[in-house]
């Protein structure tokens, strides 16, 4: 495993003597917390791990990354570990005082967290070989489909689009469209239903920013397209790196999960 160091801004004067966050190289829910850590100032390291060994050693029960380690206590769940730090280190809060904005951001939260989860899975198995995937697709099935991305595929050979490209393309129509939803829920406001970040905004900026480094093609230019939603990534983006530098060293994993 690798550990890197990230520090930054003067963490709150309660925040513990060490905080490791365990994930894998990729991962959005990763990336909420890190932007919740660093939101609230707390210095930790993220210990980085693609070995399903790892996983099952972190977390024996849920089976799944990130776990967030708090001076040898560990909670796994990126909506579970988000409430837990908020409930350690209440400033900055990220509900509203206000229940029914809290609600609406919890809502939200939940929603971007399902959504898009759900099409990081189906693109992960509509990348597994099929029975007939190069076969080339109707023209009106094509036709449809480019309505919503031709534009922005990139192909990599001159070849006939084939019922493959045909099946990762509908995903990605499908991703453009919870875009333009989050466009219409973002409005002018600069944070989703408040002027500062929330857990809805963590939601949001965590799957946006993985999607913009490239985790599904064309999904950068998508997010381009939309200058509110690539200003919000942005503005996001800034908030976060003002308290988080990062710095690469090796490091054990060590302990026994919680």
């Amino acid at each position: 495993m690798t550990a890197t160091n990230s520090t930054g801004a003067p963490a709150s004067s309660a925040s513990p003597e060490k905080i490791r966050l365990y994930t894998q190289a990729t991962n959005p829910f990763t990336e909420k917390v890190a932007a919740a850590l660093a939101l609230k100032g707390l210095a930790f390291e993220r210990v980085i791990s693609d070995d399903p060994d790892d996983m099952a050693r972190l977390s024996p029960v849920a089976r799944t990354l990130p776990v967030l380690e708090i001076d040898g206590r560990r909670k796994a769940d990126s909506v579970k570990i988000v409430s837990w730090l908020d409930s350690l280190y209440p400033e900055p809060p990220l509900l509203s005082a206000d229940p029914r904005i809290a609600d609406a951001q919890r809502h939200l939260a939940e929603w971007s967290d399902d959504s898009f989860l759900w099409y990081f899975n189906r693109w992960r198995t509509a990348r597994y070989p099929r029975p007939g995937d190069d076969e080339p697709i109707e023209d009106n099935l094509l036709g449809r489909i480019r309505d919503h991305v031709g534009r922005h595929l990139r192909r990599t050979s001159d070849r006939p689009a084939s019922r493959a490209d045909a099946r990762e393309m509908e995903i990605i129509s499908e991703i453009e469209a919870r875009m333009t939803d989050l466009v219409g829920f973002l409005r002018d406001r600069p944070y989703f239903h408040a002027d500062e970040p929330s857990v809805a905004d963590l939601s949001v900026y965590s799957m946006l920013v993985v999607l913009r480094a490239g985790a599904i093609p064309n999904c950068a230019e998508l997010i381009a397209d939309r200058p509110t939603l690539a200003a919000f990534v942005d503005r996001m983006s800034e908030r976060v790196a003002a308290v988080e530098d990062v710095e690469k060293a090796p490091t054990p994993a060590g302990g026994d999960a919680a």
